[in-house]
């Protein structure tokens, strides 16, 4: 039997970061101010979602279990198999949404095949409830085929999903600027994919039912596997990930299950979500010495090992990665990105001014981002090449 010290994953070392001025130093105390205030915010909203009803825990302990040993525990990457072969969508429309400078914005829906984990037993995974006839949805920035350097599939955090507010987020308009087409991918649960009796956008990857949220990430990363090899097949050209928050959690995860990313930039990005759930917890006020709350810090990082990206050895080389982290962040503890740095082998981080919602030094922060940009697409287009001649 595996003990408890054996599901570990790696702590989460002290983050000392590299020296700032004190105006900077302050700004950053400003925005992690900021962030303190919406999280609170957040926390009266989600806490009722979050903390589970007693008589439903021995089914919520009874879906744990697979987690914790046997087939997923001794090899937790079969949990994402699907990682190793091409996955083709049903099927793809597009519709034209607006003029961008002489190229196209295109809504498209992708009709996915995707099926639940089915353990060795029989069972099927548990997962949240989505919305009826759901598609995977993504704003597609577009050239003309051939024009393009690379694309963008770029992947928005917990509770977003709107593709305008997205793609701001994620500089969308300064990468397409720069020569490169831009994917804005709607996680599932989210924006216009959540489901009609969901409180807010993203429930599904905060519901206390813990193994339906390993079930969402499993969910969202077969969706970017998708996405990703048909953008490939279709232009031929150089395909990365950028992802802010959760979504620098998944693309974090994406580039330790498989080499087929050209470059990877987590903004921002989590990596143990046991870690920010017990976070979570003990913020609260339902929860305190005579009313712990429902799962231990050491059992949720167990029950969510399976798709932490501290599981998975980086699959691309260290120079196509690139790690953006908010010095006053509150989302994100510091501890977070510099374990992802470490883990890693120590590629290149940018520390900017600033915390999670108040990113001080965004247009520093966005030139860094083009300039690393312009390695790894270089590469990746001269790849290409070689292999169609």
């Amino acid at each position: 039997m595996v003990t408890l010290d054996q599901m570990k994953l790696p702590d989460l070392p002290n983050a000392k970061l590299p020296e700032e001025r004190w105006d900077s130093w302050l700004l950053s105390r400003m925005g992690g101010a900021l962030d303190q205030v919406i999280l609170r915010g957040m926390q009266m909203i989600m806490m009722d979602n979050m903390a589970p009803d007693p008589a439903e825990m021995p089914a919520i302990q009874a879906a744990i279990e697979p987690y914790l040993s046997g087939e997923l525990w001794d090899n937790p990457r079969r949990f994402f198999s699907f990682v190793d072969a091409p996955v083709a969508p049903l099927n793809v429309t597009g519709e034209f949404r607006r003029f961008i400078k002489g190229d196209v914005v295109l809504a498209r829906e992708f009709t996915s095949a995707y099926q639940p984990y089915r353990f060795d037993d029989g069972r099927v995974a548990d997962r949240p409830p989505s919305k009826p006839n759901d598609k995977v949805l993504v704003e597609h920035w577009m050239r003309e085929p051939g024009r393009a350097r690379a694309t963008v599939l770029a992947v928005h955090g917990f509770s977003s999903g709107n593709p305008r507010i997205d793609a701001f987020m994620l500089f969308a308009s300064q990468l397409f600027d720069h020569g490169l087409d831009v994917a804005l991918l709607t996680l599932p649960f989210h924006g216009a994919r959540t489901p009609p009796n969901a409180r807010f956008s993203g429930e599904g990857f905060g519901m206390p039912h813990v193994a339906g949220v390993n079930e969402a990430v499993r969910q969202a990363i077969y969706e970017i596997h998708m996405v990703g090899g048909w953008l490939r097949q279709q232009t031929g050209a150089p395909v990365g990930l950028l992802g802010m928050s959760l979504g620098g959690y998944l693309s974090s995860l994406m580039v330790g299950l498989t080499s087929d990313w050209d470059f990877v930039i987590p903004m921002v990005p989590p990596v143990c979500m046991g870690d920010m759930a017990w976070r979570f917890y003990t913020r609260s006020r339902r929860f305190g010495p005579d009313k712990p709350p429902p799962f231990t810090h050491d059992q949720l990082r167990a029950i969510y090992r399976v798709h932490s990206p501290l599981t998975y050895p980086l699959q691309i080389d260290k120079d196509r990665a690139f790690i953006l982290a908010g010095r006053g962040d509150q989302f994100v503890p510091a501890e977070h990105p510099h374990a992802l740095w470490l883990h890693w082998g120590k590629p290149e981080i940018f520390w900017f001014t600033g915390s999670h919602v108040a990113p001080i030094q965004r247009g520093r922060v966005i030139s860094r981002v083009l300039a690393h940009l312009d390695r790894p697409v270089s590469r990746g287009k001269r790849a290409a090449a070689a292999g169609r001649s």
